[in-house]
Order: structure tokens, then C-alpha cells, then sequence
């Protein structure tokens, strides 16, 4: 079974249409029991069921947020461009994704039970806290995007005037864009992806 999984993860491998295959049966499945156990856990709880219905459906919305799809696709063009077949990147984003997402919730959960049971004077402290760090972020990544705005419309005008358009130059811009990606370009080197044994 293990091999059968190193085949289906494998990027050297070019029977891409059943790696597709067998990656929407295993997703199919493991959904399928997840709504068993959750049907059988919540059967007398129907504001539970309900509840759960409500999460999954947000989850499946949250799936396609376009930074979610700008992750796997800068990582999927990388990979391609080193001539791998990368089938399986989305299903290791959404398995990281959701790994950070729960480890994070029971964190937050336990963090808020001690506090409120042993700390109740650092309740108000933390709500604002955590509302001014908030605020700060959305407005730094307002920021941001305003510069990002700002290049895209500098690269508008000098097409506009006569200047290249075509996939290369367009790559060597995005690929010099936004503040992340310039602190963080040496580090996309090392995305990479090797076969497991």
C-alpha cells in the first residue's frame, strides 16, 4: 500500500491520470467516512449536524481563496518548470493547511480556558490586544497591496506606450513583485520535491 502511495506522490512519474485518479478516490473516501462518523456522532445533536454541514461548506469556500490557489500554483509552476509532474501540491497545502488550522484552534482553546479560569484581569487586555494587532495587519496589508497596485499600473503604462508584453517579461515582473516575495525569494530555491522512497 505504501507503494502504491509513493507512485501516486512520485512527481517523477508521468501516469498523471491515475495519480489524478487515485488522489480523488483516497479524497472521496476519507470525506465519505468523515460524514459517517459525523452522522453517527451527532445523530440525536441535529443542531450539531447542522453546524457541522454549515463548517464543511465553508471550508469547501474557503478551499478556493485566490491567495490558496496563488500558493499551489506558484509552487505547481515551479515544479513544472524543473519538468516534474506535481499532481499531489494542493493535496499537501490543504493537508498543512489544515494541520496549522486545528493544531492553532486547540492552542487558542486551551490558551482562552487557562486565561479565563486563572486570569480573568487579562481578558479585556487581550481583546484589545488582539484588536489593535489586527487592525495593524489588515492596514500593512492594505499597504502592500496599494504597492503592488502601484507597480501593476506602472507596467500598464509602459505597454501602453509601446513597451514588451509577452510571457516572459510578464513572469520576470510578477517574479519581482510584492515585499514578501522579495524577502522571501531566496527562500523559493528551495522548494523542491523528491520522490518518496
Amino acid at each position: 500500500m505504501l507503494s502504491g502511495f509513493s507512485r501516486v506522490f512520485n512527481d517523477s512519474s508521468r501516469n498523471v491520470r491515475r495519480k489524478v485518479i487515485n488522489i480523488y478516490v483516497f479524497l472521496i473516501g476519507v470525506n465519505i467516512l468523515i460524514w459517517v462518523v459525523a452522522l453517527i456522532t451527532f445523530h440525536r445533536y441535529p443542531l450539531l449536524l447542522g453546524t457541522a454541514v454549515l463548517a464543511y461548506s465553508f471550508g469547501l469556500r474557503h478551499a478556493v481563496d485566490a491567495d490558496h490557489i496563488a500558493a499551489i500554483d506558484n509552487v505547481t509552476r515551479k515544479l513544472m518548470q524543473e519538468n516534474k509532474r506535481p499532481v499531489s501540491v494542493g493535496f499537501f497545502f490543504s493537508l498543512g493547511h489544515s494541520t496549522v488550522v486545528i493544531a492553532a484552534s486547540v492552542a487558542i482553546a486551551l490558551t482562552t480556558t487557562t486565561i479565563h479560569n486563572d486570569f480573568p484581569s487579562l481578558e479585556k487586555l487581550g481583546g484589545l490586544i488582539s484588536s489593535t494587532v489586527s487592525a495593524l495587519f489588515l492596514l500593512a496589508i492594505a499597504a502592500i497591496n496599494m504597492v503592488v497596485l502601484w507597480d501593476v499600473y506602472k507596467t500598464f503604462q509602459s505597454v501602453k506606450q509601446g513597451g514588451i508584453y509577452d510571457e516572459q517579461s510578464l513572469d520576470e515582473f510578477l517574479n519581482q513583485r510584492g515585499l514578501l516575495g522579495r524577502i522571501f525569494r531566496p527562500l523559493f530555491r528551495l522548494i523542491d520535491s523528491r520522490p518518496l522512497a
